[in-house]
């Protein structure tokens, strides 16, 4: 009796769920559909963002584990192996597909298109109407501005925008969530034939805990500073208006200076990369925006301001210089 009584409570919850409910057809080639129940629609969209983001991991796994072999049998470089390690989605792009409250549940699907997000930008943005813009001045010499005019055949306006503790590329009212691999095509070396700046390390490559100091050189005398962006896009100022002499190599911070600047890593064993930016004024500038570089809560959201500081600069007499920091090999 127990035997027949189990059977018939496992059939009766088997139809508790709707018959559509993982059953439904993606509807773009590159896309992962992921499913959720829960007691409301916003659980519901949470489990299927998990299913979805479970998927994701196992195919960039898969990946890597291909990319291993093919690298010890072909010598692949390190930039091309890292990067199946560090895919990661963000479901900001998600359709809902389906959606049906049930015996007291909600049941979702969801489907998330696993493309890069300058492509879906690009996509978005070619549905409007274009004109040549003028940029602003740093962002027109990136690399991302670089694609997106090729891609596209203008020039137009775009900023980098920082919300819900992610970092967006936003067109009048068009916002797209970035990736770390489109986000890193914001940084990027911009000279300047008044003043200059570089490490005292060759090709400005530093190695883990590397000590180092900037050469620095302008055509007028004035006030030096320089800031530094990690590649998560926080910001900080390792000196504020020090004065400079027109014409003279300057060593900052030279040996006046308590701390010198050591290179790290963000992740252990893993290359990553760091935008400084020298500014050179007329007279001192406040820079209350901006964390010391030795202040304790510089982990702070509110120091993830990278898009601050590309306003900040755009009437500026500056130059930047892209520095890439690579694990030390003993």
């Amino acid at each position: 009796m127990r035997k027949i009584l189990l059977i018939i409570v496992l059939v009766a919850s088997a139809f508790a769920n709707p018959m559509w409910y993982h059953n439904v057809q993606k509807t773009k080639a590159n896309s992962y559909v992921g499913y959720g129940s829960g007691v409301d629609e916003v659980h519901a969209k949470q489990e299927a963002f998990n299913d979805i983001t479970s998927q994701i991991s196992v195919s960039v796994k898969t990946s890597f584990s291909q990319s291993q072999k093919v690298r010890d049998g072909e010598f692949k470089s390190s930039e091309d192996f890292s990067s199946a390690q560090n895919s990661n989605a963000t479901l900001y792009d998600y359709e809902l597909l389906k959606s049906e409250f049930s015996d007291g549940k909600y049941f979702v699907c969801v489907e998330y298109e696993n493309i890069p997000s300058l492509d879906k930008f690009i996509r978005k943005v070619k549905a409007t109407k274009l004109e040549n813009e003028k940029q602003n001045s740093y962002i027109k010499n990136t690399t991302i501005a670089k694609k997106l005019k090729k891609a596209l055949k203008k020039d137009i306006n775009f900023e980098l925008v920082r919300k819900d503790k992610k970092w967006f590329i936003k067109y009048k009212n068009i916002l797209q969530a970035l990736d770390k691999k489109d986000f890193a095509k914001f940084f990027t070396t911009v000279d300047n034939s008044k003043i200059s700046i570089n490490t005292n390390k060759p090709k400005n490559i530093l190695y883990n805990e590397d000590k180092f100091f900037f050469k620095v050189k302008s055509a007028k005398n004035g006030y030096a500073s320089i800031l530094t962006v990690y590649e998560d896009g926080t910001v900080s100022t390792l000196v504020r208006n020090v004065a400079i002499k027109k014409e003279k190599q300057e060593n900052i911070p030279n040996k006046e200076f308590e701390t010198i600047p050591e290179a790290g890593l963000m992740q252990k064993g893993v290359e990553t990369y760091d935008l400084y930016v020298l500014i050179v004024s007329s007279e001192k500038i406040h820079f209350d925006s901006f964390a010391q570089a030795d202040e304790a809560l510089i982990e702070e959201e509110k120091y993830k301001n990278f898009d601050e500081l590309i306003e900040f600069m755009n009437d500026k007499n500056y130059a930047t210089l892209k520095v890439v920091t690579k694990p030390r090999i003993y």
